[in-house]
């Protein structure tokens, strides 16, 4: 299974037009930004005028895509520090023309490596991307995938000027090109195919509508049109805002679980077709999905049967496989390339999903109780007896990678070793004359990373306020909100346990519970404290006032904050300072509270790599002081995010994580974190309605 997390974020945006032309912007990674570039309108006239060849064609189109100098050396730069990159062309909506091109035809020629046709390469799944203010769903775990076929057939098509359509044709042509198929359920929309049907149909719980008809488009008017039915079966058109509207209607729905939500909606010419219906379907996509279609797949011309046929049976067969819309649909027109077939740049995607990701599969439980583990762990949520502690992958898309800030800390501070991906050794290096400046430089990065995520502008004045006073001031769980229905905070703060843990620096566990109405508090470890135990010392156990309840919540801060940037575990010594601590009074380390909920609840180890000094600082130095043993618990570690895993060594490797973790009685969850707690959300929504 492909992770998101293996390709490297490219977005490209094409603005509306000004005096020079279109301004062009790149970003990497949501954080770097490349200097401006602009199109020259005049060197590619539109209406696109295409050749005989396709591959001269992209070629063309690539050229002038990246004519200006700026945007030549950011494509190099991309290309050359990350061979997978997922790109995303976002066209200002001020500038509709330019969607008439075929985007999808683009090819780097290579200019010295092999070329590279970006819509149909593994390496570089393509979409068009819509981006705005609203929320693009979570990953759908439920199978079968529910396909909801609508083939809109009125009878007087001909008084329209249309060919009417083969309606069991249609229908065979699509069982033809997904026979085999496991895990998807195809049902037909009974005639008449009128709006209304439609929409009582699609309450029924479906995620994909694949739509087989006419449309066209007024140029007058602006506005695509589809010729669905009325209650007679007579045409009747249907404007793009009611269909939008129409879908809209049903996203919104409260009556319908998340996961029967309509995730895509894929827009197909009638065989019989004698017309393109490209304006017509390029018109509407762009509407379905400001209307809360995560995904749109239309036609922009006139398909081939062969073509459609292949194309439809590998866009579903990947589909399912891996869950990404925009590889998907990739590995698709890769397929026609290798078929022969022509068309391969017809089908586009419009999208507002960050990573693609419109179904995910359920992860693999290594342990002795796969069999009873969701149902135990359920179990011991309801009761309170559930600890998640949060580790650095569980703030990916909010916050830079550890890696990255190590990079970024080691570039700018000349380190000379191999290792500069790795946080805890580069900030040891930048810190060696002046302890406090791995840890400002750390959490001003934080902050200008945060910041540009989200949208807000930079302001280095500003930024000096620190991460958690950031988050703070932003209304952190407004913003994502809007954006991410399974942002993973958000999800676990459902949960409504006592305690949470993290050895992250940030306040967005607690800024999520408050969210939710949960007046939870920020503690933290003071690790830093010896502890006499003289005869003469008070009692040196402690506990927090009040313990952690699940009327008052408590996060608990095991490696510092930035509040008291020295309080921070950032450095190797500072690990190795903090297993020397636990060593010599871990018993007065953690609130006796704290300590029970460890050692008596079950752990959820979220967002860490097995090489992380945080984990092994946990699992080889706090645990074993807690006596787990006494109370057998369920304890889980999600552990997948082990740097890139061989495919052909995947046995292997699950095989050495089961033992590691068994030694410290653990069960594994194989799968990433996202993917957990999505998973573990929608199983407990299923057990707290049951």
């Amino acid at each position: 299974m492909v992770s998101h997390t293996a390709y490297a974020d490219l977005e490209i945006r094409i603005l509306a037009r000004e005096a020079q032309g279109y301004p062009v912007e790149m970003t990497l990674n949501h954080e770097q930004e490349f200097p401006r570039g602009s199109l020259d309108p005049k060197s590619l006239p539109l209406p696109w005028v295409a050749t005989a060849s396709a591959e001269t064609d992209g070629e063309r189109l690539f050229r002038w895509l990246l004519a200006d100098v700026p945007l030549k050396i950011a494509w190099a730069e991309v290309r050359g520090q990350y061979p997978q990159r997922r790109v995303r062309l976002r066209i200002d909506a001020r500038a509709p023309e330019l969607h008439a091109l075929p985007w999808e035809l683009l090819r780097d020629p290579g200019e010295g490596m092999t070329p590279q046709h970006l819509a149909a390469a593994v390496a570089t799944p393509f979409s068009r991307y819509l981006a705005g203010k609203w929320q693009s769903g979570s990953p759908i775990l439920k199978r079968p995938i529910k396909v909801l076929v609508a083939i809109a057939d009125p009878e007087n098509l001909k008084a329209q000027n249309l060919e009417p359509i083969k309606e069991e044709e249609e229908w065979a042509t699509l069982q033809h090109a997904t026979i085999g198929l496991e895990n998807i359920k195809m049902d037909p929309l009974p005639k008449p195919c009128t709006l209304a049907a439609l929409e009582a149909k699609l309450k029924e719980g479906y995620h994909v509508l694949q739509f087989i008809g006419h449309g066209s488009y007024s140029e007058e008017d602006k506005k695509a049109v589809l010729y669905l039915a009325d209650r007679e079966n007579q045409v009747k058109l249907e404007s793009d805002n009611s269909f939008a509207e129409m879908l809209a209607r049903q996203l919104a729905a409260t009556e319908i679980r998340r996961d029967d939500k309509l995730r895509l909606v894929f827009l197909a010419s009638c065989r019989t077709a004698t017309r393109s219906p490209a304006d017509a379907f390029r018109g509407l996509a762009p509407k379905l999905v400001e209307a809360g279609v995560p995904a749109v797949v239309a036609m922009q011309d006139l398909v081939p049967v062969k073509t459609a046929q292949e194309f439809a049976g590998n866009f579903y067969r990947q589909l399912l496989q891996h869950g990404q819309v925009d590889l998907a649909a990739n590995e698709a027109r890769s397929s026609l390339l290798s078929a022969g077939l022509p068309g391969a740049s017809i089908p586009v995607l419009f999208m507002r999903l960050p990573h693609g990701q419109l179904f995910a599969q359920r992860g693999q439980i290594l342990g002795d109780r796969a069999g009873s583990f969701w149902s135990t762990l359920l179990s011991n949520i309801a009761a309170g007896k559930c600890t998640p502690i949060l580790g650095p992958g569980v703030t990916a898309g909010l916050l830079p990678a550890h890696a990255d800030l190590a990079q970024q800390l080691a570039a700018e501070h000349n380190y000379p070793f191999g290792d500069a991906h790795n946080l805890p050794r580069v900030a040891q290096f930048v810190g060696t004359e002046d302890n406090e400046v791995p840890r400002q430089e750390t959490i001003r990065k934080l902050v200008a990373g945060f910041k540009r995520r989200m949208g807000f502008k930079l302001d280095p004045a500003a930024d000096e306020c620190g991460l958690c006073k950031t988050i703070e001031s932003t209304n952190w769980p407004r913003c994502i909100g809007e954006e991410l229905e399974s942002e993973i905070h958000q999800q676990l703060a459902d949960l409504d346990l006592p305690l949470y843990v993290t050895t992250n620096f940030d306040n967005f566990m607690v800024q999520a519970l408050k969210a939710k109405n949960r007046p939870a508090r920020r503690e933290s470890v003071n690790w830093q404290e010896q502890v006499s135990q003289s005869s003469e010392a008070k009692d040196p156990h402690f506990d927090l006032k009040p313990p952690p309840s699940r009327e008052e919540p408590v996060v608990l801060h095991l490696f510092g904050t930035d509040d008291d940037p020295i309080s921070m575990v950032l450095t190797e010594d500072d690990h190795l300072d903090y297993l020397a601590r636990i060593s010599q009074d871990h018993e007065y380390l953690l609130p006796t509270s704290v300590q029970k909920a460890l050692a008596s609840t079950t752990l959820l180890f979220l967002g860490y790599r097995l090489e992380d000094l945080d984990l092994k600082v946990i699992l080889r130095g706090l645990l074993p002081k807690l006596h787990l043993e006494k109370f057998r618990k369920l304890h889980v570690s999600v552990q997948i995010e082990s740097s890139e895993v061989d495919q052909s060594k995947h046995e292997e490797v699950t095989r050495y994580f089961q033992k590691y973790f068994s030694e410290s009685k653990i069960d594994v969850y194989w799968g990433s974190v996202q993917q957990f707690v999505t998973e573990l959300h929608s199983r407990w929504q299923e057990y707290r309605h049951a």
